[in-house]
């Protein structure tokens, strides 16, 4: 093999960002993209907008307190009241059940204990 042909198929081994010497972690290696790819497409095919992913996230967290709950709802940019309207309003859309099933049920249920 010729130097050159070395060089290219180095250069073809390598990617352009690889630091020489470095040695990839689990995240970066090519079978690990595929699935983080998809996962990804999964996430974003679920038909919620960015801001029903955020309330659903929140609803799964568990608050010992409920101004702790409160602080996030600000910092999503609700008050309280239009928080839980927004919630309602997603309780009752088929996007967010099929997205959440279970979170979803449960919430219904605990609303219509009410």
């Amino acid at each position: 093999m010729s130097e050159q042909e070395h060089t290219e198929a180095v250069q073809s081994e390598t990617p352009e960002n690889k630091t020489p010497g470095k040695t990839e972690s689990p995240a970066e290696t090519s079978a690990e993209t595929p699935v983080r790819a998809e996962t990804q497409s999964d996430e974003l095919n679920d038909g919620l907008n960015p801001l029903e992913r955020r309330i659903l996230a929140l609803e799964r967290r568990g608050f010992k307190h409920q101004g702790s709950k409160e602080k996030a709802i600000k910092a999503l940019g609700f008050t309280p009241i239009a928080y839980y309207q927004m919630l309602n309003v997603m309780l009752d859309d088929e996007r967010v059940r099929e997205a959440a099933p279970r979170l979803v049920d449960a919430l219904r249920a605990r609303r219509d204990a009410d």
